[in-house]
């Protein structure tokens, strides 16, 4: 609890840090305003649309491998299941299962069962079914072949992956359900 507190505060220090820093563009920021001035030919009309387009996250399917925070995230299945939990709280129409592998190439021990986030094909967020998830922690260095199983509405699904505790955008990953 102490390592996630101390974690925690100096989170939030270094963003302070950083809010109160100088307003410096960086060089790739100069490097783009040098670009996008370099002619009036419609150069710099192309170069905005391309910023535009790259704007939309890039979406990744199954059997792709996706880099967040250090973490790496290989989507392997998404299979539907018939298997239930007598004991579950609810009844979805559907339980999928979420194989996947993580590989921690961070410096730090990675909480696993938490980085990842389910959506049904109505875009309606999807909570952990209790059947046989892989919970814990992986060590620097180390893979994980993990499963997650998900009750839902409709298929196809997006799962986000992103380490727990990481302030970049997750990998977005689009399946259909076999």
């Amino acid at each position: 609890m102490k390592k996630i507190l101390f974690l925690l505060v100096a989170i939030l220090l270094s963003i302070a840090l950083v809010a109160c820093s100088e307003d410096k563009p960086s060089s790739s920021e100069d490097n783009n305003k040098a670009t996008n001035t370099k002619t009036d030919e419609g150069e710099n009309d192309s170069s905005e649309s391309a910023e535009e387009e790259s704007s939309e996250p890039k979406t990744f399917s199954i059997g792709d491998t996706a880099e967040v925070g250090g973490i790496k995230y290989t989507l392997k299945n998404v299979s539907q299941t018939d298997e239930r939990n007598e004991f579950a709280g609810t009844e979805p129409a559907m339980v999928v299962k979420v194989e996947y592998e993580v590989e921690n190439g961070s410096e730090e021990e990675i909480p696993i069962g938490a980085d990842l986030e389910v959506y049904d094909g109505s875009g309606s967020k999807m909570e952990l079914y209790p059947l046989d998830n892989t919970l814990g922690s992986l060590q620097p260095g180390k893979k994980i072949q993990a499963v997650g199983h998900f009750g839902i509405q409709e298929g196809p699904i997006e799962v986000y992956f992103k380490p727990l505790i990481s302030f970049e955008e997750p990998a977005i990953f689009k399946a259909d359900i076999k």
